[in-house]
């Protein structure tokens, strides 16, 4: 029992040291070296877990993406915040935006990690479009994959590309401020786009209760 024990506290400590290397670094940035240093441990016991660098980052994706794929798509009151409502939750999980960055510079396109999960997430938010766009609440002449990737371009490229973001408004992803005027905006266009009207902006009481409630709320 001590030695299972054992061993999954060593394969945590990779796992913890792996995460935060590839989190700054990326998978060829990243040497096995600078794991075990991190971590503490000989290149040969992490290969011994995980068999290869490949393999190590496969398994830290997986558990990015399940901690930010979790039961976050709730039904919303309206309809039209989707897609506000999609980057207020993905602000909560900025290591697993870094890591999707990452691993489309990798350009690795034969083993997806996590793919099972992720491929069902997506199967359910495509599920949840049609549904809304059948009930009349998004625009049924829109494609739904391609209203779907809208969505998810919207709700995650100011924290993908912080760079970007910081020389356009001169604020960082992670500055509360911009992400509240950054969900605001977002509300206001998908009410314009989805309802073709203009909107007020969310008075300022309101946006702070749904602040809070968010909060108690997990992402």
């Amino acid at each position: 029992m001590g030695k299972i024990r054992d061993r999954e506290r060593t394969r945590g400590k990779i796992l913890d040291a792996a995460a935060h290397e590839f989190v700054e670094h990326g998978f060829d940035g990243t040497a096995l070296a600078d794991i075990a240093r991190r971590a503490r441990v000989s290149k040969q016991l992490i290969l011994h877990h995980f068999a290869s660098k490949e393999g190590l980052f496969h398994a830290v994706l997986d558990i990015k993406f399940r901690a930010a794929l979790d039961k976050s798509d709730s039904p919303l009151d309206d309809p039209c915040d989707v897609v506000a409502e999609r980057f207020r939750r993905r602000a909560h999980h900025l290591d697993y935006i870094r890591f999707l960055t990452w691993e489309a510079a990798s350009g690795r396109t034969s083993a997806i990690p996590a793919q099972a999960i992720r491929q069902q997430r997506v199967s359910e938010f495509g599920a949840s479009i049609r549904n809304m766009q059948a009930l009349g609440q998004l625009p049924p002449d829109l494609d739904h994959a391609l209203l779907q990737l809208a969505i998810l371009a919207l709700a995650t490229y100011p924290m993908a590309f912080a760079q970007v973001t910081q020389l356009v408004t001169g604020k960082l992803p992670t500055d509360p401020k911009f992400q509240r005027d950054w969900y605001e905006f977002l509300r206001r266009v998908g009410q314009r786009l989805f309802r073709g009207a203009p909107v007020a902006a969310e008075p300022a009481a309101a946006r702070r209760a749904r602040s809070k409630a968010a909060r108690r709320k997990p992402s």
